[in-house]
């Protein structure tokens, strides 16, 4: 949050008091600013999710089923949406010690790509994914690689446009520098040198998104926990790619 010359002196004053702060109140600061810059998408979440319930309940009573069917997959999915924000902002604000076990990456990957399901069902995004079978069970939060690898692919769904394209996930074995990598890429519109460096603070970039606006921050806080570091690529006219490093303990 380095001050712009644009800014004026009480934003610059304001900046500097936060990053004077320590880093679990700067995150509770910088999600303040993200609750307004996300407020219309939960005033949206909340109308959608409203309307369904007036039509399921409206359905019910004429026994129209086939119109409560397709109004619940609209309430599932505003549900869900609304769950993951509530808890993304909780996880943002509050530490979180890691609970490191033996786990198997791999299998961590599957669940991830498993729990963005509600994002996936509509069938317009191809998932691709290549696992490098020689990574051996390494110690690591499960849980929180699990979680941080979802919050790659909504970031990279929210790149798509329309939310229709491709996502590619692979996972590597670096033996010589001891790391496992996961890389999450899509074919969306190459994301601009601006846009890239501000992904870690929890701001929303678009109108229409899936993920929550702390997708990217909370994975980088993941992956930071571990020791490891996190890059981005993009490439004109399109492409963009997440990689994250972990080191092998």
């Amino acid at each position: 949050m380095n001050p712009e010359p644009n800014k004026t002196q009480e934003q610059q004053d304001i900046e500097q008091t936060i990053e004077s702060l320590p880093e679990s109140l700067q995150r509770m600061c910088l999600s303040g600013q993200s609750v307004q810059n996300l407020a219309h998408l939960v005033k949206n979440i909340l109308q959608m999710t409203s309307g369904a319930v007036e039509i399921i309940e409206l359905g019910l009573e004429r026994k129209q089923f086939d119109r409560v069917e397709r109004s619940w997959d609209i309430f599932e999915t505003n549900f869900v949406r609304m769950k993951k924000f509530i808890l993304d902002l909780i996880k943002y604000t509050k530490h979180c010690p890691l609970r490191k076990t033996v786990c198997d990456l791999n299998r961590c990957v599957d669940k991830a790509i498993h729990s963005c399901k509600y994002a996936l069902k509509n069938g317009a995004v191809k998932i691709e994914l290549r696992k490098d079978e020689t990574i051996l069970p390494v110690s690591l939060d499960g849980e929180r690689i699990e979680e941080m690898v979802a919050n790659l692919i909504t970031h990279a769904l929210d790149n798509l446009p329309e939310h229709c394209g491709s996502i590619r996930i692979q996972t590597k074995y670096l033996k010589d520098h001891r790391q496992v990598q996961v890389s999450v890429s899509d074919d969306g519109p190459a994301l601009t040198n601006e846009t890239i460096q501000s992904l870690s603070e929890p701001l929303e970039r678009t109108r229409s998104m899936i993920g929550t606006g702390f997708d990217i921050p909370l994975a980088k806080l993941c992956i930071e926990q571990h020791e490891g570091y996190m890059e981005f690529e993009s490439s004109e006219p399109k492409g963009n790619c997440a990689h994250a490093y972990l080191p092998i303990q």
